[in-house]
């Protein structure tokens, strides 16, 4: 029976200690770090996942995250107005990475995360601010000198060329050599950003415990002012150069249909030509062969004639007086003889009856 009880005392003691266990311990988990506040002051932290001990009553555990936090890259977050070196308004969006690397410190400086937040966006624009206005903003938005490819124009016209070529000398002298770069910039506006989160808040040198990770701009952008006429004046670029196209094509049109005319008009020539050649060989053969058929049979194309002289000479009131020796009169008897021509005024005496 003794053996019992002190089984049962022992699970009750452990029941116990189970029961009480929250009450003196926490837990850390790999994305986390905490830190233990003793009436208010943090005297130690943890950075390792683990299980912690704390005295209940006393002690205070925060959970603080362990991982990179985000800001920015919201419109929220632009930065309006901001002066170039060479006189250009634009406006930014900026984005930082950062992240608590001492937790005691941070406690101590800034609290929350909240907090942390609003003196990491404070850092960045005045960074953001101060550094924009040492540069050009050709500094800001390229990295290289590396040449700006440019549209080419297929155009033979000398004037619409000059054209072009004087637009074209203009985006190359509003270009600057580019010294530093876009990504200097940024590491620059970063190491400025670290110094300041290092920088002591007070006399006691005390560090804010945070680290910034990296620094960027997600958009660069002219304000709404000097943007409505930039595009107003790259559409009138634009336009002009459309317009030079356009005059350009309807001359090269024009030459193409000159040209084309210019060949239809000689082919029709020519066929015109080579139609009234063979057109002349064929009637000379024609009149040729009608030369010839009339050579050949001369006697019966002139009785042929003469028959039809006599069918329109005469009708059926007509007298004729024959002599024996007229043509005709040796026709009607059927011993014909040479016959005059059919115009021969010989060859017919005939009197009309009434």
């Amino acid at each position: 029976m003794i053996w019992l009880q002190r089984s049962l005392q022992a699970l009750a003691v452990a029941g116990l200690l189970l029961l009480l266990t929250p009450f003196f311990t926490f837990v850390v988990d790999e994305r986390e770090m905490a830190v233990v506040l003793r009436f208010g002051r943090p005297v130690r932290s943890m950075t390792a996942p683990g299980l912690y001990w704390c005295t209940p009553g006393i002690e205070q555990v925060r959970i603080l995250p362990a991982t990179v936090q985000f800001w920015g890259d919201q419109n929220d977050f632009l930065i309006p107005d901001l002066p170039t070196k060479d006189d250009k308004k634009i406006e930014l969006i900026p984005w930082a990475i950062w992240k608590i690397n001492d937790p005691v410190a941070f406690v101590q400086r800034l609290r929350t995360v909240d907090d942390a937040e609003q003196r990491v966006a404070q850092f960045v624009r005045s960074a953001i601010r101060d550094s924009i206005t040492q540069y050009e903003l050709a500094e800001l938005v390229r990295s290289s000198n590396r040449e700006l490819q440019t549209a080419k124009f297929d155009i033979e016209s000398e004037e619409v060329t000059a054209d072009i070529a004087n637009f074209q000398d203009s985006i190359e002298s509003g270009k600057s050599e580019i010294k530093m770069g876009r990504q200097k910039i940024l590491d620059k506006i970063k190491q400025d950003i670290q110094r300041r989160l290092l920088a002591a808040a007070d006399s006691e040198n005390a560090a804010r415990g945070i680290e910034l990770v990296s620094v960027g701009v997600s958009k660069i952008d002219f304000v709404a002012s000097v943007r409505e006429k930039t595009f107003d004046r790259w559409i009138a670029e634009r336009g002009a150069l459309s317009a030079l196209n356009i005059n350009e094509g309807e001359r090269l049109r024009q030459e193409i249909i000159n040209q084309t005319k210019a060949e239809v008009e000689k082919i029709e020539g020519e066929g015109k030509r080579k139609s009234s050649e063979i057109r002349g060989k064929v009637d000379a053969e024609v009149i040729e062969m009608y030369a010839s058929a009339i050579q050949n049979t001369a006697e019966f194309y002139d009785f042929v004639r003469t028959l039809e002289l006599y069918e329109k000479s005469f009708d059926k009131n007509s007298r004729l007086y024959l002599s024996t020796d007229s043509p005709l009169f040796e026709l009607l008897k059927g011993e014909p003889k040479a016959l005059p021509a059919a115009n021969s005024p010989q060859s017919l005496q005939s009197t009309k009856a009434n």
